[in-house]
């Protein structure tokens, strides 16, 4: 008498599988559908934006370099600039506030010593540039204390991978650190903050800015060198008032007052690096990586490309002293 609700059950259970294939595929199907979906929208808005900023670049602009502080005693610190549009202070009116001069200046103050700038940033720079910007540097200024470094952006404009983002980097801070030179990196800054972008555009800048500065971190330390997070330099305060922070030029640079913000995260690093760290700069947070430590480098790097200013060392590099993260 059983056999018969027995093989009612066996039809039954190819049935419901059948079914819940079935599902499991629309499921996927309608997933891959919006996957496929945003990756056009996101391709769309990408191009589009690439269009609307075209028109508004400003030509080539030569980086300033020079003597500051030349009223000071002593023999000049030199200092060194490479990198990208934001090395260069695109977008600035007024050429005493771009990042380098700033830096310049605020490091001739800390010092009481001369400063002499070589600044050899590209607009449009992507990483593997900073290889050939390395040899003019060498070659301008063989002699360099300290150098800063501002890249990323424009290869997370590009979709380049993250690996040709890094490599070049991390050569160029080895081969800075094994000429006994300082080495100060201010990493990708947050592009998601740009207004010029829409969503879901936004959102796809904001997480690659983040994946690129936390790989930017982690080789930068490795390679011996110190990290500066501009992730949210370009966060609360430019989504506060983006008409003053950013550059009416194009609206994705900073303007005069958003490189002055850009400058006063980075400054503390560079006075510590060069071995005069400022009395104000005492409660600024500048961590230490060395090996043992009970965090893994890994999750240092993501905590300081969330926190603005946040300053990341590898020991080796390190002149002043610091606490240990």
């Amino acid at each position: 008498m059983p056999q018969p609700r027995a093989d009612s059950e066996r039809r039954r259970a190819p049935t419901a599988v059948l079914r819940l294939v079935r599902a499991v595929t629309m499921v996927l199907g309608a997933a891959a559908g919006l996957l496929a979906a945003v990756a056009a929208i996101t391709t769309a808005e990408g191009l589009f934006a690439r269009e609307r900023l075209a028109p508004t670049r400003l030509g080539p602009i030569k980086p300033r370099s020079g003597r500051f502080g030349v009223h000071r005693p002593g023999t000049p610190l030199q200092l060194g600039m490479m990198g990208d549009s934001l090395a260069v202070g695109y977008g600035a009116f007024d050429p005493e506030q771009t990042p380098g001069t700033l830096l310049a200046m605020g490091l001739a103050d800390a010092a009481n010593r001369p400063v002499e700038l070589t600044n050899v940033g590209e607009v449009g720079a992507e990483a593997t540039a900073l290889i050939a910007q390395l040899a003019t540097l060498l070659d301008e200024q063989p002699a360099l204390d300290v150098v800063v470094i501002v890249i990323g952006a424009n290869d997370v404009m590009r979709l380049k991978r993250l690996t040709d983002a890094l490599w070049p980097l991390s050569e160029t801070v080895r081969e800075l650190r094994r000429r006994g030179v300082q080495v100060v990196v201010a990493t990708c800054p947050d592009l998601g903050t740009v207004q010029t972008f829409s969503q879901p555009l936004r959102f796809f800048a904001h997480w690659s800015s983040r994946l690129t500065a936390t790989g930017q971190a982690i080789v930068v330390l490795r390679a011996g060198g110190r990290t500066v997070s501009l992730a949210d330099t370009l966060g609360p305060l430019f989504r506060r008032t983006p008409e003053e922070m950013f550059s009416t030029h194009d609206h994705l640079h900073p303007s005069d007052a958003g490189y002055r913000a850009a400058a006063r995260a980075i400054l503390p690093s560079v006075c510590a690096a060069a071995g005069y760290t400022r009395p104000q700069d005492a409660h600024v947070p500048h961590r230490v990586y060395r090996k043992g430590s009970r965090h893994p480098l890994a999750w240092l790097a993501f905590r300081a490309s969330r926190r603005v200013g946040a300053r990341l060392t590898a020991s080796s590099g390190v002149r002043a002293q610091a606490p240990t993260a």
